[in-house]
């Protein structure tokens, strides 16, 4: 089997084996996994050998111990080897404790040895095993075993257990490409995926033919799989051991969804209750319908059938799903009956899409697709099913429907085909196809037209690129279709610093235009986006936490959407905590294999750089720019810089600081600096840089703008670049100013940011190295020549990976030595290390530059 994934896996086998004095790992999974795949390659990784136990062997007692004795190396091979010799008839409690002590005399190098299916070995070898690999510590062997699922038995106590998952989306992505082909449609990619659950033993025996593969013919459901030895049911599922239960898997896996209140009447007479089947999560509810849990089981069932036995259970789901279910009925029909009505079947796939089934509705879409449709018909239908998807947030799948409807006729088909296309191209390709807007061009509806090119607007707008958005809104007005929405985007471009498109005012507003009617979702959207700009955080939050928990849920797509909104919200509002929830809840709106955008990566960036217990924004930033390069797209950069220079003024690296937040200044001109937000930081790190007089003029053209641009973020930007250039002579004072220009309901993160500013700035408030004068000196508390390094390294603004690097030592090291370092300084933060690193080199030459005056009434001290 191919090899993709496991990092999780790997990784711990890498920490067991790397402890030199020995220990043991089991790996469990169930049949088909990858746990052969996963064996070889520790045993590659680490230069060992693969020890597979052999079913014909198993009757002979020691036979898997002499198996295991052949994959050891050097004196400790001969010294079992001759053990096992002499112990041949010995019983297994005096050979394990044997076994046991002589490991522990042999004095040889680390030896790795790898064990496939150790629970397959004969009983007694599991025994000793068993005794023997709870006591390796000292004995500089390591055993990393793999093991179907045990049951109620329990051998191997004393090894660590950890299962093996399934692949992640992703990796089963990147596995199905390397079995399908490089050429496979992403479409039909993901549907493969979809049905084999992140099963690599099912995804490794799928096969389609080239044209199914490229999607050039509908993907034939259930999939097809090659023939090996592996069972339909896994033999360590109790609950299909008992025959009436795997009778009704069976039924269910003949379709990709069964009528619940159906189900129920067929599982009474086989004597099964369908709560005990979702207790025992074989079998998940949604709505009215139900299915099989997991995709893979339910492939697996499908693949033990016989072409009889389906023939038959399609019947038999047919006649219980009779009358109230027709497009089931249609399903199940349609296996017997190539003639049967398609058109029918399409029309379920866009309800099944509609309301949430968006992988049944792919089934029911392929299986109408296979069969004869009208042309005008199924344009519609799959115009309405890319639209469903979109709103599922199945963009793949939507773009490859919407491919396939061709070109309408229908002039409204056409406008909602542009709009789908929009929304899906930007999700996956994240560009916005603007030959969507000559659909635009030809309709005849003023609103279907302003419909695609506001939502044109809006995608270029989300790329950072404002003046194409402004463009589009002129055409629209240009064109006499601006309406409400076109009227929000003009009201958004104007906060966002644009020159007024339309007559309307950040004052004047647009609660009549809406009032006549409810707004849409699309203007929802734009009216939140103003209010974030406008600082109305608390009204926002509200409103967008009223939708998010309106019943019926909304659809995937808009969730995401508030979701994106609640967390720029509370990045741009400045509160941590309520960030880090916003990003969590935002992000199990996800669907799988989802790629975040330039956009996402920016909002999730600006979140990181709130929260100090988080990891922060550097990978994250760096995940942006390189986006930024590949897709060609600079408009984002700037903010991105925004946020690196941030980092690297906590970090006490000041010109790097100066450098960032002057060229996002450069790139992003304009009389807001509410909009950027670079300036406070870029005026600190010019006056700790020691460019006083370049931070005093950037103040000065901060409280310019201010007066231009009122907002409270900029009065607080203004009152903390204040104590910042006059701390060279008020001291403690001009931070005292500040904290008290402070109201209640600021952010929080503007505290912490003033708070971290007084700590850069009045580092002499703080003791100098090597301890606090009040705690007691000595030894205890000296720093020792390990610790003295990583300070050094901190002082010169190195990160903590680059401190390893350059030790060559873990991270991990490194990360405690910085908690004894804080510890012995009294500091409870990198922020303070520095502060205090910069204070006791600077204090002589600060106090020797400072007024006498200042100095005689206390200067920085004194305060």
């Amino acid at each position: 089997m191919l090899f993709f994934g496991r990092a999780r896996e790997n990784r711990i086998a890498d920490d067991v084996i790397g402890s030199a004095d020995g220990g043991a790992c089991l790996f469990i999974g169930e049949p088909g996994v990858g746990k052969s795949a996963l064996a070889s390659r520790i045993a590659e990784d680490h230069g060992a050998v693969v020890v597979v136990a052999s079913p014909s062997e198993r009757m002979w007692p020691y036979s898997g111990l002499s198996a295991v004795a052949a994959g050891l190396g050097g004196e400790r091979r001969v010294a079992v080897d001759a053990l096992l010799e002499r112990g041949r008839d010995w019983p297994e409690h005096l050979l394990a404790e044997q076994l046991s002590r002589t490991l522990h005399l042999v004095r040889d190098e680390p030896d790795v040895v790898v064990v496939d299916d150790i629970d397959q070995l004969d009983g007694a070898s599991v025994t000793v095993i068993s005794y023997v690999v709870g006591r390796l510590r000292g004995t500089g062997l390591h055993v990393i075993a793999t093991s179907g699922s045990m049951g109620g038995r329990a051998p191997f106590a004393g090894m660590r257990r950890e299962v093996i998952g399934r692949l992640s989306f992703e990796e089963s992505l990147e596995l199905g490409r390397a079995v399908l082909g490089a050429h496979t449609a992403p479409a039909v990619l993901r549907s493969v995926v979809a049905s084999t659950g992140g099963h690599p033993g099912l995804l490794s025996r799928v096969r389609l033919t080239p044209c199914e593969t490229v999607g050039d013919v509908p993907l034939p459901f259930p999939l097809r799989l090659t023939d090996d030895d592996a069972r339909g049911r896994a033999p360590g599922e109790p609950h299909l051991r008992d025959p009436a239960i795997a009778t009704v898997m069976d039924l269910l896996s003949v379709a990709p969804v069964f009528g619940h209140d159906r189900l129920r009447a067929a599982a009474a007479s086989f004597g099964v209750e369908v709560e005990t089947l979702i207790d025992d999560g074989l079998v998940d509810v949604h709505g009215e319908l139900a299915r099989i849990s997991d995709p893979a089981r339910r492939l697996r069932h499908l693949s033990a059938l016989s072409v009889d036995e389906r023939h038959r259970l399609h019947a038999r789901a047919a006649a219980e799903h009779a009358g109230a279910y027709p497009a089931t009925v249609l399903w199940h029909e349609s296996f017997a009956d190539p003639t049967a009505d398609r058109e029918r079947l399409l029309v379920a796939a866009v309800d099944l899409a509609q309301s949430g089934e968006p992988s049944a509705a792919v089934e029911f879409a392929e299986r109408a697709l296979a069969g004869p449709l009208d042309a005008g018909a199924r344009c519609r239908l799959l115009v309405d099913l890319g639209e469903a998807l979109v709103l599922q947030g199945d963009d793949v799948q939507a773009r490859y429907y919407l491919r396939r409807a061709g070109t309408s006729c229908e002039p409204t088909v056409r406008a909602r085909a542009a709009l789908a296309w929009l929304r899906a191209t930007a999700a996956t390709d994240h560009v916005v196809d603007e030959t969507m807007l000559h659909v635009a061009a030809e309709l005849e509806d003023p609103r279907a037209a302003e419909r695609i090119i506001c939502e044109s607007a809006r995608l270029h707008l989300w790329r950072g690129e404002a003046a194409r958005a402004r463009t589009l809104l002129e055409s629209a007005l240009e064109k006499g279709l601006a309406s409400v929405e076109s009227t929000l985007f003009a009201r958004l471009l104007e906060e966002l610093g644009a020159d007024v498109v339309l007559p309307v005012t950040v004052d004047t507003g647009v609660g009549p235009a809406i009032g006549a009617r409810p707004a849409s979702l699309e203007e929802t959207l734009v009216e939140l986006s103003v209010g974030i700009m406008r600082e109305e955080y608390a009204l926002v939050r509200r409103r967008i936490r009223a939708l998010l928990e309106q019943t019926p849920r909304l659809a995937p797509f808009w969730r995401d959407q508030l979701g994106c909104l609640l967390v720029t919200t509370e990045a741009r509002g400045g509160d941590p905590a309520a960030a880090r929830e916003a990003v969590a809840d935002w992000r199990r709106e996800w669907v799988p294999g989802r790629a975040p955008d330039l956009a996402n990566i920016l909002v999730l960036a600006s979140a990181a750089a709130l929260d100090p217990a988080g990891p922060g924004p550097t990978d994250l930033v760096r995940e942006g720019r390189d986006l930024c390069r590949r897709e060609g797209t600079p408009t984002l950069l700037p903010w991105f810089a925004v946020i690196e220079g941030g980092s690297a003024l906590a970090e006490g690296r000041f010109d790097e600081a100066v450098a960032a937040l002057r060229a996002a200044k450069d790139a992003v001109p304009g009389d807001d600096p509410s909009l950027l937000r670079a300036d406070p930081d870029l005026i600190e790190a010019l006056w700790l840089s020691g460019m006083r007089g370049e931070a005093r003029a950037e103040l000065a053209r901060l409280e310019a703008a201010s007066q231009r641009s009122p907002r409270r973020w900029t009065a607080l930007a203004v009152s903390r670049s204040r104590a910042v250039c006059r701390s060279d002579v008020e001291g403690a004072a001009a931070f005292r100013a500040a904290q008290a220009f402070l109201r209640t309901d600021d952010a929080p993160y503007e505290r912490i940011r003033l708070a971290a500013a007084r700590e850069r700035c009045l580092p002499s408030d703080e003791p100098p190295l090597p301890a606090p004068p009040s705690r007691p000196t000595g030894k205890s508390r000296a720093l020792t020549a390990q610790e003295r390094e990583v300070v050094a390294l901190v002082g010169r603004g190195m990160r903590n990976r680059e401190i390893a690097a350059s030790l060559f030592i873990s991270l991990r090291t490194v990360e405690l030595r910085l908690t004894g370092i804080y510890r012995k300084l009294g500091v409870s933060s990198r922020v303070q290390l520095v502060a205090l690193l910069h204070g006791a080199s600077r204090v002589e030459s600060r106090d020797a530059v400072r007024p006498a005056s200042a100095t005689a009434g206390g200067g920085v001290r004194g305060g």
